[in-house]
């Protein structure tokens, strides 16, 4: 269950990757994969799982999308999973970068 969400929304987000890349897809990209993340760190899940999931459907996608799979999202798994038990999702995107502060 767990990979086919992580799944569902790396694939919305990549779908979006061919639109111009605005503060809006990073913000909305960094929160999609905060709130995955999160749901496994409340779950104690091993982020050695999570990360050997998302290279391997990385690897499986083509061309832009694979490239913003690997260079975006992959890089911000562990800085997420080890701040996600005291944040929010967007709190962490936030502090990241990815989101502008409200």
């Amino acid at each position: 269950m767990n990979t086919i969400l992580v799944l569902a929304i790396l694939v919305c987000v990549g779908l979006t990757v061919s639109a111009p890349q605005t503060n809006d897809f990073l913000c909305d990209g960094c929160v999609s994969l905060s709130t995955v993340l999160k749901k496994y760190v409340q779950e104690e899940l091993p982020l050695k799982d999570l990360e050997e999931e998302l290279t391997a459907f990385c690897q499986a996608l083509s061309g832009q999308l694979r490239d913003f799979c690997e260079k975006e999202l992959i890089p911000l798994v562990d800085q997420i999973y080890d701040e996600l038990s005291d944040t929010t999702p967007r709190e962490d995107c936030e502090f990241l970068g990815f989101c502008e502060k409200k």
